[in-house]
């Protein structure tokens, strides 16, 4: 499942993304080297002595057909180049806004469990 993200950087940028690895405590973004440098310029994720911030918008839907935004404020943990033009940024939950964090883990228990039995139907462990 392809999830898309919008990342809004500390100077206002506004980068969609892939969103990969989503958990209840962070989530990794995919992104070109371009993309990349807007939010962690140079790759470096610490801005006078503390970690970049920016708010992700996610559009979440769960097999049932239900669906969620979820905006949330996260501090980069950590940003790679995993190829000549794609990176990868690790992102931390810093703040989640009203329930969306308790509908978020809803959202993996589903999507993980779905996974499983799609694995079980396929001859996986």
């Amino acid at each position: 499942m392809q999830v898309f993200a919008i990342v809004t950087t500390e100077d206002g940028v506004r980068i969609k993304v892939a969103a990969v690895d989503i958990s209840s405590g962070g989530l990794g973004i995919e992104c070109n080297t371009k993309q990349r440098n807007m939010i962690t310029p140079g790759g470096s994720f610490i801005r006078e002595g503390r970690p970049v911030s920016v708010l992700v918008d996610l559009n979440l839907s769960d097999q049932d057909g239900l669906s969620s935004k979820i905006e949330a404020r996260c501090h980069v943990v950590f940003s790679r180049r995993i190829s000549s033009d794609q990176c990868k940024i690790g992102l931390r939950y810093a703040d989640i806004e009203n329930n969306s964090h308790q509908w978020l883990v809803q959202f993996i228990e589903k999507t993980l469990a779905s996974d499983q039995r799609i694995s079980m139907e396929c001859g996986g462990n």
